[in-house]
């Protein structure tokens, strides 16, 4: 799994980390930055799978004009990754300039044995190319430098490059890692329409109900029965069933409904989409996304509370904990909650990161909760969400 993320001129970063926990969660003021770390993941997702540097650029908010830090020339970005199974640390490093062609660029493996580490470069750059330079030249074990194309990463076109063993198992590593990271931001409007069946569910979540109606029976059946177990305790009272309706001429295009039970012993009442919450809608989302997406995902959502009652921060919190272990998905949340954050406990003060912006530099800046330099005088003067409501994180 993806471990750590590091952060060089991206957008309003000079250099920071992020440490990637099971579940993480990012706050921050308004513009201090937590967006752009959602960016950049969703960067090194889009060039490996084949996007050149510029269009991967124009596709993150707010397009290429911003991804290079002001008053910088070129950015990178970093990855640390482990392979549980075979014991080995990979390091993936991308850097690019302004015009968005390749400045440098490598892949490392680290493998421990004997309590002894062996790193091996498995990719690197030759030498640095020059500003008129269409190529550049990457050094690999065992072979000769290969020329490779600038404006896209040597990570993917080495990706389907008949390489050494090693090389093309620490390639294909991190390449199924970058490839597995998946922005969620549902979008309740576009959740309330119909939509055809579908094998794998939109960031924005506009056809979840195709993506549901779509699975077989069983699996259908058994998908709309955990939907509804976790989300029942949402409402006001409980929702007794979530299901996916198939509907027109070819049966083929379906809608979100669900039952809701607001008088004790009633029979409950019938909604779809178009009747339902925008609160209830982004949590069906969040949880559809937990039960579906493929394991070793890494789940990015931003404001994951949005449109929730702040007393349902629990069944927030439970849903991502239980579900992300069960499927062996992490997830990382932007929030600006404190009652959010109070629910995680003491125990989560690590897997808590905060971004503020430079008072010097004005640059942004990520500092994991448990190395606030007065995290004890804040916790013995209240809890991490009041503090943060306070403004003293």
């Amino acid at each position: 799994m993806i471990e750590e993320i590091t952060l060089t001129n991206w957008k309003s970063f000079g250099q920071s980390k992020l440490y990637i926990e099971p579940l993480t969660f990012v706050i921050g003021y308004n513009a201090s930055g937590k967006s752009n770390i959602l960016d950049a993941m969703d960067y090194l997702s889009q060039v490996s799978n084949g996007s050149s540097l510029s269009d991967a650029a124009k596709a993150i908010r707010g397009g290429d004009g911003w991804v290079v830090k002001e008053g910088e020339n070129q950015a990178a970005l970093g990855v640390k990754a482990y392979d549980e199974d075979n014991k080995i640390y990979y390091d993936y490093c991308i850097s690019f300039d302004a015009q968005f062609q390749i400045v440098d660029e490598y892949l490392t493996r680290t493998l421990s044995q004997n309590n002894r580490e062996y790193t091996k470069d498995l990719f690197k750059l030759g030498k640095t190319p020059s500003e008129t330079d269409a190529s550049f030249s990457v050094s690999l074990p065992g072979r000769k430098p290969v020329d490779l194309d600038r404006r896209k990463s040597a990570l993917f076109q080495l990706g389907m490059t008949k390489l050494q063993k090693d090389v093309e198992e620490g390639i294909g590593f991190v390449l199924g890692l970058l490839r597995k990271i998946f922005i969620l931001d549902p979008i309740p409007g576009k959740m309330r329409d119909y939509s055809t069946f579908e094998q794998n569910l939109s960031k924005d979540a506009s056809n979840i109900a195709g993506v549901i109606a779509g699975k077989e029976a069983e699996e259908k059946f058994l998908l709309e029965k955990r939907i509804a177990e976790i989300v029942r305790p949402l409402p006001e009272r409980d929702i007794m069933a979530v299901w996916a309706e198939t509907v027109g001429t070819f049966k083929k295009d379906a809608i979100l409904c669900c039952k809701e039970q607001w008088t004790e012993g009633a029979e409950g009442m019938l909604l779809d989409a178009r009747g339902m919450s925008d609160g209830t809608l982004r949590f069906i989302a969040i949880v559809t996304a937990l039960l579906t997406l493929p394991a070793g995902t890494l789940l990015l959502v931003e404001e994951v509370d949005n449109g929730l009652h702040p007393s349902r921060s629990n069944e927030l919190v439970r849903a991502l904990r239980s579900l992300g272990k069960e499927r062996g998905i992490d997830v990382v949340c932007t929030t600006h909650n404190p009652y959010l954050i109070d629910t995680l406990g003491p125990d989560m003060i690590s897997r808590i990161s905060y971004v503020r912006r430079n008072h010097q530099n004005g640059s942004s800046e990520i500092i994991p909760l448990d190395e606030h330099e007065n995290l004890l005088k804040l916790m013995a003067n209240g809890s991490i969400g009041t503090s943060m409501a306070e403004g003293r994180i």
